[in-house]
């Protein structure tokens, strides 16, 4: 009815008349009350009639049943007290669509008239726009995946009145039949972000609970107030269902332990791995993507920050983007704290050596054969003077111009040294493991529950 709309006529004294557009399927009641209860009161004219003639189920549009969308929508925050938007993130939802169900309407749109100039004008003005269809939005909902459609003229009757006229003079009624493919929208599920929090839980000392009598400054304080002195209370920090978080290549993801969470928990995870959307939903709290941050503590406990939104594409996955002022600075000797490649030099031979040229070797250069008699090392790692590179596996070495040079020494470097490789981007952390000394990456691996905050 709003498509066959706002259409108009000029009568022949030049004046303009708006058509009114009426759905055609009258309700009886409301006839007897326009025709007054007599059956000698005239319909006017002329006017549009409208009304659906077919509907029927459209097979050759139809897709899986059984899928379902999910959208993440962000709202931006209200300012209640200015009645305006800000510019910052407001409360998130998760909008779970299922799939609609297709069909195909058939309508026909009547067009009354009392003359045949008055057909022609409004004729000339519906037909101009079908050519023979008009694609049309049905709503400006942008998560509303059926709005699109089109609307297809497939066919005309210009007049009901048989020719020539009987006795009586009927209305002259123009039909066009439109057809429109639509879809029937089952209700979508609307879920509010939230977001996990770590909590703080309180613990008495064993000794002020085991002691009824304590010396010096606790001696005259009541029992009932003992434990509001936070000198004698010891602060555990737990992560909500305790979770481990696990953080690689700049993702996170939960993993659930069945034998240490909460059987609350236990219809979140899949394989070991658990559902972010799922999880925050059963915290209060406003996720801010880009803006909320994971912590992440170190072992002497300071705090590795970094900036999270979800994945669009996987429910599992937090993507990270990490604050380089809380990461380790890189402490490699020289002017710069990163390397050019980590290689195997069995199987790698540098292509050009310029200066300042920085490898991580995985494998001993000469140690092994270096007193052999006779002994020449592989031509790659020669220095200017023909002389053999002695390096041992694990160690950092760097071109000078003339010889390479050992910046770090894995069989006497027992400081902890962190390093980027400059190629991929990731740090790396020499330190000892129960009595190793070894590479590992620098802050990505395993965080135990209570070693990994949200921050909103």
């Amino acid at each position: 009815m709003r498509l066959m709309s706002n259409f108009s006529y000029k009568d022949g004294r030049g004046n303009l008349t708006e058509v009114p557009v009426r759905y055609g399927d009258m309700n009886r009641q409301v006839a007897a009350i326009l025709k007054k209860n007599s059956e000698n009161t005239i319909q006017g004219a002329p006017f549009i009639a409208c009304y659906i003639k077919d509907l029927q189920h459209d097979r050759g549009r139809m897709q899986d049943p059984t899928f379902v969308s999910k959208v993440n929508i962000r709202e931006r925050e209200f300012d209640e007290t200015n009645n305006q938007y800000l510019n910052t993130q407001g409360p998130g939802y998760t909008i779970e669509r299922l799939m609609p169900t297709p069909y195909m309407v058939t309508f026909n749109t009547d067009i009354w008239t009392t003359n045949t100039d008055q057909k022609f004008q409004l004729w000339e003005q519906i037909t101009v726009l079908f050519n023979p269809s008009l694609e049309l939005q049905s709503t400006d909902n942008y998560i509303d995946w059926s709005s699109l459609s089109v609307v297809e003229l497939i066919g005309q009757t210009f007049d009901s009145r048989s020719v020539p006229q009987g006795l009586e003079s009927d209305i002259s009624i123009a039909t066009l039949s439109f057809n429109c493919p639509i879809w029937i929208n089952p209700p979508a599920k609307v879920k509010k972000l939230g977001i996990i929090t770590k909590i703080i839980t309180s613990v008495f000392a064993s000794e002020a609970i085991n002691e009824l009598s304590l010396p010096g400054a606790y001696s005259n304080k009541p029992l009932a107030n003992l434990f509001d002195d936070d000198s004698l209370i010891s602060k555990s920090a737990i992560t909500p269902g305790n979770f481990s978080l696990v953080v690689l290549n700049n993702t996170a993801n939960i993993i659930y332990v069945p034998e240490t969470n909460e059987n609350e928990f236990k219809n979140v995870s899949i394989n070991g791995k658990s559902n972010w959307y799922k999880i925050l939903d059963l915290y209060p709290g406003q996720f801010r993507a880009g803006l909320s941050q994971i912590r992440l503590t170190k072992p002497e406990g300071t705090e590795i920050i970094a900036y999270a939104r979800l994945n669009p594409n996987d429910d599992f996955e937090m993507l990270l983007n990490f604050d380089q002022d809380t990461v380790p600075d890189n402490s490699i000797f020289g002017s710069r704290g990163t390397i050019d490649a980590i290689i195997d030099p069995q199987n790698f031979v540098p292509e050009t050596k310029s200066v300042g040229l920085r490898y991580l070797v995985l494998e001993d250069i000469n140690i092994e054969r270096d007193n052999i008699t006779g002994y020449s090392g592989p031509e790659a790692w020669k220095n200017l003077d023909n002389s053999d590179l002695l390096v041992a596996a694990n160690s950092v070495i760097e071109w000078n111009g003339s010889a390479w040079q050992v910046l770090l020494d894995s069989r006497t470097e027992r400081t902890v040294r962190y390093v980027t490789n400059s190629y991929t981007g990731i740090q790396y952390k020499w330190a000892s493991i129960e009595g190793d000394w070894q590479w590992t990456k620098s802050f990505e691996g395993i965080y135990d529950p209570g070693k990994w905050r949200i921050v909103l």
